[in-house]
């Protein structure tokens, strides 16, 4: 691996990791899960040496599902490494890339995005938003859950940063980003954003994309805990999020669309709550109040618009023949000039918190 690993720390104990030895490497070799053999031909072991994490195409693998553990007797911290982040690898794992203008991407991306002509400038004005508020220079940028970054306005979201940390849960998708980011000079780790594997105020910037509402509701304040301790004083975390029903705008402006989508949502927990799909993609969306109460101690927090419609409303209200470009130019003017207003009732806030002391 090309970078320097004193940034790490164990996702399980918070110890520091090493390289492991030539005799520690060769014990592990023989307890490895069969489909590791051939594989991996080195790892990281933390402080303590009770676990090793394997490096799979210079991909640590820091994942408290991917930890073996090499220490005596019990693994005393085996209940802290089951979860709903197995049903969201398992998700992600099951969709296929798909390669567009050079750049991978998920397959389902057009599940939640208008790649219309007629929406274009509107689209990409929103996805490059979050850049704005990360800050103009730094050495850090941590991407967490970053996927493939696989659109072009993703990959300049780096351009005031040294380096670009990507940690998703996928190895598959961190092969996309490596390959989509090219000769950007960018870190990639497999890790869980309820257990960064990073020391404490090390970065920059945050960014976490369409994230933190895939996380049980109960673990998405461990979620925005560990994004704040990986920052420093004063950086800023810039969180995109999803209100859903929670957007009054949406609310009113497709109405039956929302009473359809919020019954497809029931629907699909009472599923999930019956059967328990390996695949099934959780969501639950806390309210702005709920973010402001969490922020109250230590950090500030501004609430601005990335996107105030979904696709839905997209494809109800905006088409070419029927002056959709004109809707979205004088849409896309009121985001810029009321970015608090159109935050606060729009389907999509940008959420920025600043991290005012040292953890």
């Amino acid at each position: 691996m090309n970078f320097d690993i004193s940034i790490l720390r164990c996702p399980l104990t918070g110890e520091d990791l090493y390289f492991a030895d030539e005799r520690k490497f060769e014990e592990v070799l023989i307890v490895i899960p069969e489909i590791y053999k051939g594989l991996i031909h080195s790892g990281l072991t933390n402080q303590s040496k009770t676990y090793f994490y394997p490096i799979i195409d210079d991909i640590p693998l820091l994942t408290q599902d991917y930890a073996l553990y090499i220490g005596k007797g019990r693994d005393e911290l085996l209940s802290k490494r089951l979860g709903e982040s197995q049903r969201v690898y398992n998700y992600y794992s099951s969709i296929d890339f798909e390669c567009v203008d050079n750049i991978e991407r998920y397959n389902d991306t057009s599940k939640w995005l208008d790649f219309r002509d007629v929406s274009h400038a509107y689209i990409s004005q929103s996805l490059l938003r979050a850049k704005r508020y990360l800050g103009d220079k730094g050495k850090y940028l941590l991407d967490i859950a970053s996927g493939p970054v696989g659109l072009k306005e993703y990959i300049e979201l780096s351009d005031n940063f040294e380096t670009r940390i990507c940690i998703d849960i996928s190895i598959n998708a961190l092969r996309m980003a490596r390959r989509n980011l090219g000769s950007k000079k960018s870190i990639y780790i497999c890790g869980d954003i309820k257990s960064i594997p990073l020391k404490t105020n090390l970065c920059d910037a945050v960014l976490c994309q369409h994230t933190l509402f895939h996380i049980h509701k109960e673990e998405q304040k461990t979620a925005l805990d560990e994004l704040c301790r990986t920052a420093r004083e004063s950086a800023k975390i810039v969180i995109v999020y999803s209100l859903f029903y929670r957007s009054l705008f949406m609310n009113i402006a497709i109405f039956p669309v929302q009473v359809y989508r919020i019954s497809r949502h029931l629907a699909g927990k009472l599923y999930a709550g019956i059967f328990k799909p390996k695949s099934h993609l959780y969501f639950y969306s806390h309210s702005l109040t709920w973010f402001k109460k969490w922020a109250s101690d230590g950090k500030s927090i501004e609430i601005y618009s990335w996107r105030s419609v979904n696709k839905y409303f997209l494809n109800l209200y905006v088409h070419k023949k029927l002056f959709g470009g004109a809707i979205l130019k004088l849409l896309s003017s009121s985001e810029e000039k009321h970015p608090q207003f159109w935050g606060k009732i729009g389907e999509y806030p940008l959420i920025v918190v600043t991290k005012l002391v040292l953890c």
